[in-house]
């Protein structure tokens, strides 16, 4: 890493020679890395903070233990904006590039092998916790949060086709610090699904 902010060679071109669609390119390009290096580092925080310390505090935890591996492709973005930056400011961005592309590499490979021991751990760690894993309530796709419960009767199959609609409830409650009765969100799920219905045929003014 010192290297790359030690030796840096004139490129060939400068910011003057190219078109102001070019340098869109490379400004837009340079911003993306960064957004998208923040954006790594802000999911591995959330998903830690959910896993480590709010753990045990809520009746409703969606969890999504992948997100922990987001942290390491913090490098490679971050190598992806400093190349287009020093293409901006006249400098040459191989070396930065090479860096980007085996730090990704590093990243994936390390995701492929540990994210299965790693979600193992957490499903583990959330049983000892006293949670139950709510299929109805997680998400057909594989990158959708796996719903966890402090109380495995309150993860119902009618709720399954409402889960945004459930996902606010649950949400309410861990707010307020309240524990919803069986009654309370069989009623919700019922009313919910009433109001969609009207929607559905017009029936709502």
């Amino acid at each position: 890493m010192t290297s790359i902010f030690r030796k840096w060679n004139r490129a060939e071109k400068s910011i003057k020679d190219f078109s102001i669609k070019e340098v869109a390119t490379i400004v837009l390009c340079f911003l993306m890395g960064i957004a998208f290096s923040y954006l790594s580092f802000y999911f591995f925080l959330e998903e830690f903070y959910l896993l480590f310390f709010e753990v045990g505090d809520f009746i409703y935890i969606k969890e999504n233990s992948g997100r922990l591996f987001s942290v390491l492709f913090v490098f490679g973005w971050g190598y992806f904006s400093l190349a287009f930056f020093q293409r901006l400011v006249g400098y040459e961005s191989d070396l930065s590039i090479k860096k980007m592309t085996k730090s990704l590499i590093i990243a994936a490979v390390i995701f492929v092998v540990g994210v299965i021991p790693v979600n193992l751990a957490v499903q583990s760690n959330l049983e000892l916790k006293g949670y139950s894993y709510c299929n109805w309530y997680t998400g057909p796709s594989f990158r959708a949060p796996d719903v966890w419960l402090k109380d495995e009767s309150l993860c119902l199959q009618s709720g399954s086709l409402i889960r945004s609609d459930i996902d606010n409830f649950f949400k309410q409650h861990n707010q307020s610090g309240t524990v919803p009765t069986l009654t309370e969100l069989q009623t919700f799920i019922v009313d919910t699904k009433q109001v969609r219905e009207d929607d559905i045929n017009g029936k709502r003014q």
